[in-house]
């Protein structure tokens, strides 16, 4: 069954830049950037296609943008033009038998047409003709005490890297992270690299950064960008942290949101199951982090910690948050802008990817009273200098 979401209508520019603009003047020391809003893209799903996507990822190729979307109710991949806004391919992959390949989690775009598919509970990792429907997996054991590549959760994403035949993926810690002190958390792997070739795997020198799990304990989660640099946004640390190489260690760049008090709160490790479970939606916190290869800009997902109001629909808030900013940030991740989306912008950041003309989110969010529960929708943001 169609999950019924919405979509958001096009906005001329000057009231949109009042909704979403970060309302900062521009310092005169360096250029400031923003996202300004344009036109919305739609593209017409069927019955069993939810307006929210599983998973997303963008592909340019010479005549058209093609954007590919995981269906988790149908286990398909699909590709949309986003030149013709409409499907123009789309496979379903069995989960068992001959060609299974499990539940699908995530993907990587090889080319348009050659795709590598991770599944939620395998260690394989297999390769793709999605016009054809081929299939080829690879069996890997992923590094003592850590999880199969991960992808989730929405809130923090991460994409893979294909390095001279070794995909780099985000893993987890198979434990309890809040036994750990902050010495043994800071000796926690964050990625590691597959070998495609013998399905060796080899953890990479990215830790948890020393002293985020001392005394004052957030939250575990982070968000990983795979190319040109690896990058990693963590829940609650102000600072993102960086390798040039696979093999590199990370560098700390302060990229702190405006928004933010200097403090985030500490995870109620001994507050009620009502406390830990709201802890994500009342704390401010850092998100998803993408990287901008038309632009060379990296962009923060930043979350505002919310006050909840009786009215609130509290399970909705977990995949829409009331309102959130955005911080640029260069190539060499220095902030250069952040740009607030308040109540009314209502979208859905999760639902965001890069293309060549910009950064799209999806408008696909429940109270948007312009929603359309038969199409996927994205509005697109210029970068403004």
């Amino acid at each position: 069954m169609k999950t019924k979401q919405s979509l958001y209508a096009p906005a001329i520019i000057t009231i949109g830049l009042m909704i979403f603009g970060c309302g900062n003047s521009k310092p005169k020391d360096k250029p400031y950037a923003s996202l300004a809003p344009s036109e919305t893209i739609n593209f017409p799903i069927d019955n069993s296609t939810s307006n929210v996507s599983s998973f997303l990822a963008y592909h340019d190729n010479s005549e058209d943008g093609l954007l590919l979307s995981l269906n988790q109710q149908t286990n398909e991949i699909q590709a949309y033009s986003l030149n013709e806004q409409k499907l123009v391919y789309q496979h379903s992959y069995d989960v068992d038998g001959p060609k299974g390949v499990g539940e699908i989690s995530a993907f990587h775009i090889v080319r348009p047409d050659s795709i590598m598919i991770f599944p939620f509970s395998k260690n394989s990792v297999y390769t793709s003709n999605i016009l054809r429907g081929s299939v080829e997996g690879l069996k890997y054991e992923p590094p003592l005490g850590y999880s199969n590549a991960v992808f989730w959760p929405s809130a923090f994403p991460s994409n893979s890297a294909l390095i001279n035949g070794n995909l780099i993926v985000k893993t987890s810690f198979e434990g309890n992270p809040y036994l750990l002190s902050d010495e043994q958390m800071s000796a926690t792997h964050l990625a590691y690299s597959i070998d495609l070739n013998s399905g060796q795997t080899t953890p990479l020198p990215h830790f948890f950064p020393k002293g985020y799990w001392g005394d004052k304990k957030t939250y575990w989660r982070f968000s990983m960008s795979a190319g040109p640099k690896f990058v990693y946004s963590f829940f609650g640390d102000h600072h993102v942290y960086y390798a040039a190489s696979p093999n590199s260690k990370l560098t700390p760049v302060l990229a702190e949101s405006k928004y933010f008090k200097k403090s985030i709160d500490r995870f109620p490790t001994d507050g009620s199951p009502e406390d830990r479970g709201m802890y994500p939606i009342v704390t401010p916190h850092y998100g998803n982090i993408i990287y901008d290869q038309y632009r060379e800009v990296y962009y923060r997902f930043c979350f505002p910690g919310v006050e909840i109001q009786e009215e609130d629909n509290i399970s909705q808030l977990f995949s829409f948050p009331k309102a959130f900013s955005i911080i640029i940030l260069d190539k060499d991740l220095n902030p250069v802008g952040e740009t607030y989306f308040g109540k009314n912008a209502k979208l859905a950041p999760y639902n965001s990817f890069v293309g060549k003309d910009g950064l799209y989110i999806s408008i696909n969010h429940p109270e948007n009273s312009e929603n359309k529960e038969d199409f996927m929708s994205f509005k697109r943001f210029e970068l403004i200098w």
